[in-house]
């Protein structure tokens, strides 16, 4: 045997080598293996929506935080200040507003009266106007009860534009109002925005701000690696794509426990990929990883860990190597 093979040392390496390729043409049917692959978990970056200094930090690095947690708080005293100016605004706009009523009121009250000025001057008007007819009365006196007329109509006129303008008045005091009290919820959430809460449950990554330091609204703070949505991210050679299916079995090792195989389901297959780092739009990109050497399109596939997420603790990032059975 031993012979056969020195004679034959070209067939026999040409045939071992026909033998690995057969072997993995035939094993690409049944499973698909990965080391391109890494744990993944949501990561909220902490910004404030107000500025200023920062007076308290209750969190230390890779601190576990409950939803809803203190991570960081602004000074509150600018803040609370402006809610009590514009808690003021608001006081003085209602104030204005009654008094625009007030003025209606009273405007009113005016056009009443000189609405009964008017019908008595008319009423005077019409009895020396037929005393007149008659003789019984001067041109003196119609010439009186005429102007006398024509002054309560004037006043009657004048009530009514002022009631007019104490209504339009009221319509511009209101808006005020309504101004004055948007500002001060405006005021009321910038407060209530100093403090930077947790918005889920998670750790905190390192640190870089400190008490002391000044926050720029929308200048983010800490990150905080959640702790839902647990995943393996894998590239998959594009080969595998026609027999991937959600919910096929995979079984995985992770970096921080290498030893131990985990099993988990494939939650989801990306039915498209960027091909140049540069291309626009959300697909994502997998760089390949050389250049002179043509290598086949990796897809990202999103792989459930099963119950390990409650089990231990996982790190975002963490290498992971998958198999998937088909």
């Amino acid at each position: 045997m031993l012979s056969f093979v020195e004679r034959h040392v070209v067939a026999c390496l040409l045939g071992a080598v026909a033998a690995v390729f057969l072997i993995y043409e035939t094993s690409v049917h049944f499973f698909a293996y990965t080391g391109d692959a890494y744990v993944d978990s949501n990561v909220i970056f902490l910004a404030p929506e107000v500025s200023g200094p920062l007076v308290a930090v209750p969190v230390k690095d890779d601190a576990s935080v409950a939803t809803g947690a203190s991570v960081a708080q602004i000074e509150r005293d600018p803040f609370a200040l402006a809610v009590a100016s514009a808690a003021a605004e608001v006081a003085l706009a209602e104030q204005r507003t009654k008094m625009a009523r007030d003025a209606i009121a009273e405007s009113m009250a005016m056009v009443a009266a000189a609405q009964a000025s008017w019908e008595n001057a008319d009423r005077e008007r019409q009895r020396v106007q037929s005393l007149a007819q008659t003789g019984d009365a001067s041109a003196a006196a119609l010439d009186e009860a005429n102007r006398n007329a024509l002054v309560a109509s004037a006043e009657l006129r004048k009530a009514q534009s002022l009631l007019a303008v104490a209504e339009g008045l009221v319509s511009v005091r209101q808006a005020e109002r309504e101004t004055a009290v948007r500002a001060l919820d405006k005021a009321r959430y910038d407060l209530d925005r100093t403090r930077v809460a947790a918005p889920v449950a998670g750790r905190v990554a390192p640190l870089a701000m400190r008490a002391g330091d000044y926050a720029h609204a929308g200048k983010p703070l800490a990150a905080l690696v959640s702790n839902d949505n647990w995943h393996i991210v894998a590239a998959v050679n594009e080969r595998h794509l026609a027999r991937l299916r959600v919910g096929q079995t995979v079984w995985f090792t992770i970096g921080s426990d290498p030893w131990r195989l985990h099993e988990g389901t494939v939650r989801s297959i990306a039915p498209g990929i960027a091909r140049t780092p540069s291309e626009e739009g959300a697909l994502p990109y997998v760089p390949l990883d050389t250049d002179w050497i043509r290598l086949p399109r990796r897809f990202p596939v999103l792989i459930d860990m099963g119950p390990l997420p409650g089990t231990q603790p996982l790190y975002r990032g963490a290498d992971a190597r998958v198999l998937i059975w088909f």
